[in-house]
């Protein structure tokens, strides 16, 4: 059995989840599979170094993001991440929140294919505001021309993504 012991002084904001089928998923830099996450939005008021810290029976993995978190480039506004520095297989990440600033941390498990309950610790200088969060995410789209007709008054362009009819 797992044991959370927490070493570190401030305020203490908690949150309890579950990762199930009805998750949203990914698929993580670096690794294969489909990974069931949650994004939970971390907004403060004040200004401060906060620590957040997962609390699972499994192996967890932790994202923190600042402004947007897109399902389809997980590298994109990343700001911290970690795997298992909270021990025992916990992520545990320090960062200075800015007040004013919206953060998205992504909790999700190290293996795939994982769904698990599971609580967030956060402690800083103030209780933080934690709510999850539906991302709808939009997968890249290609702006690569491929073809280009004229037929005598109109000019057709075809994209991958998209086609566009010009009228001259």
């Amino acid at each position: 059995s797992r044991s959370y012991v927490s070493n570190i002084a401030g305020v203490t904001t908690n949150y309890s989840s579950t990762l199930n089928s009805d998750s949203s998923t990914f698929t993580r830099n670096g690794s294969s599979g489909t990974f069931y996450y949650e994004a939970i939005q971390v907004t403060v008021n004040r200004t401060g170094n906060y620590t957040l810290r997962s609390n699972c029976a499994t192996d967890t993995y932790g994202y923190l993001y600042v402004n947007n978190f897109n399902s389809y480039d997980v590298s994109s506004n990343l700001v911290k991440c970690d795997d298992d520095a909270g021990g025992n297989f916990q992520f545990s990440m320090t960062y200075t929140l800015q007040a004013g600033t919206t953060y998205i941390l992504v909790f999700t498990t190290y293996s795939s294919n994982v769904m698990t309950p599971f609580s967030i610790n956060v402690v800083g200088p103030t209780s933080v505001s934690l709510r999850r969060m539906n991302i709808i995410s939009t997968a890249p789209s290609t702006t690569r021309m491929t073809t280009l007709m004229t037929t005598g008054k109109h000019s057709l362009l075809i994209f991958d993504s998209f086609l566009f009819l010009m009228i001259s």
